[in-house]
């Protein structure tokens, strides 16, 4: 599908939406995200913003399951407003969902460093918190009505999902499979089910100055332990520099975990969180031989996916220092 054929697309589904006939419009790429592609779409002085599959993409979650997500978040958590989904082959070419435009930055440096941000960047912390206790709150009835649930533990199911992911790929990684072995030997009580967002981490958030405004990408989101995004949020990958913050490179973790009790959630004890922080890195590793594997092999070229390949060592070194600190 060509660029104009997609605008074309686009235009319809807008003008079916809003009762009328469809006029141009503007569509260009946005950039940031490495899985699924991002279009600004403009008309007439409005805004939104189209999400859909690459051609030959392959997803954790489908986009009528994210599509899905939204809607059923959208009550309680900041999420973008859904307007509309298309299937594949529907007017967006391939699947795809086309929602409210939020203003605001999602590139994690530039809401790190940004001067305009400093006060956003105090908030962030305790804004996090509570957007998270209010995903974990999700009745898991909701989200088990298009969410498989897990068959077993939580913990086992997403190390056995991320071990099979690994061997699709094919390329031994020594670290990532001691890794596999750690986890395997150190899994925390099973945890109550609760709805788990999956990529709770800066790139993942629109940012105001007045803060977060909406939590986007939920294509990683599954039934689980809520632990694993507290865990996932605290990677060293996602503090962009920040080190000494544990929490995005915003904040200390116990003030993090303070302001998510106080909003509702349940504070994980310590070894816990250990776990889904290993987890995490070791889940980031094979996120990242994945995408390059997708270059590598033909299946999406893409200069950006074979630079993530690049970065594999850098989880690694991290799963490595939290299994020897925990011996």
């Amino acid at each position: 599908m060509t660029d104009e054929e997609l605008a074309a697309g686009v235009a319809e589904v807008i003008a079916e939406r809003e009762g009328g006939e469809p006029a141009a419009l503007g569509l260009s790429p946005i950039a940031g995200g490495a899985s699924r592609e991002t279009w600004l779409v403009e008309q007439e002085g409005r805004r939104w913003v189209l999400r859909r599959d690459p051609p030959g993409s392959r997803s954790f979650l489908s986009q009528e399951q994210e599509w899905q997500l939204l809607l059923a978040t959208r009550p309680t958590v900041p999420v973008p407003s859904a307007i509309a989904y298309e299937g594949e082959g529907g007017r967006f070419g391939t699947a795809g969902i086309l929602m409210e435009h939020v203003d605001g930055d999602s590139i994690a440096p530039l809401i790190l460093r940004k001067p305009e941000y400093e006060a956003a960047r105090g908030r962030l912390p305790g804004q996090l918190a509570e957007a998270l206790a209010a995903i974990h709150r999700v009745p898991v009835e909701l989200g088990a009505a298009f969410l498989p649930e897990p068959e077993g533990d939580p913990a086992l199911v997403q190390i056995e999902d991320w071990e099979r992911q690994l061997d699709l790929i094919g390329e031994p990684l020594p670290a990532v499979e001691l890794g596999l072995r750690w986890l395997r030997a150190n899994l925390p009580p099973a945890a109550e089910l609760a709805l788990v967002h999956g990529d709770f981490r800066l790139g993942n958030f629109i940012v105001s100055e007045r803060g977060l405004e909406a939590v986007i990408d939920w294509e990683l989101a599954h039934l689980g332990d809520p632990a694993e995004d507290i865990g996932w949020l605290s990677v060293r990958s996602w503090r962009f520099g920040n080190d000494q913050l544990p929490v995005a490179g915003l904040g200390g973790l116990e003030d993090f975990l303070a302001a998510y009790e106080a909003a509702g959630g349940r504070a994980p004890e310590p070894e816990r969180l250990r776990f889904w922080e290993a987890f995490g890195n070791l889940k980031w590793a094979v996120i990242c031989a994945r995408q390059a594997y997708d270059h590598r092999s033909g299946e999406r070229r893409s200069h950006e996916l074979a630079s993530l390949g690049r970065r594999i060592c850098e989880p690694e070194w991290d799963l490595l220092e939290l299994i020897v600190a925990t011996a």
